[in-house]
């Protein structure tokens, strides 16, 4: 059975993909310059929006560290107050 640190080390293989989705809470002062921003990152899309600042986000990647790397790059991004994993997928060929 394969654990996290052996998803986050084995070499990229043509004909994988990867999707997560995700809750990212925002301040509600700084919503629309967070959407903004996660517009801008490749194979990103919002799904959903609560005003409060809540929205449910998609990303998808080839290679399961680009997720990771992304999901840490969402954390930065000024006005994210935090960052839930709802949904993880993976179609890998092994």
């Amino acid at each position: 059975m394969r654990n996290v640190s052996d998803k986050l080390n084995h070499t990229h293989t043509d004909g994988n993909w990867y999707v997560c989705s995700l809750v990212v809470q925002a301040r509600p002062e700084k919503l629309t310059a967070v959407k903004d921003t996660l517009l801008t990152m490749p194979y990103t899309e919002i799904y959903g929006e609560k005003e409060e600042g809540k929205l449910v986000v998609v990303i998808e990647a080839d290679f399961q560290p680009l997720l990771v790397e992304q999901m840490e790059q969402i954390k930065e991004i000024d006005g994210v107050i935090v960052v839930s994993l709802i949904y993880s997928h993976q179609d890998e060929n092994f």
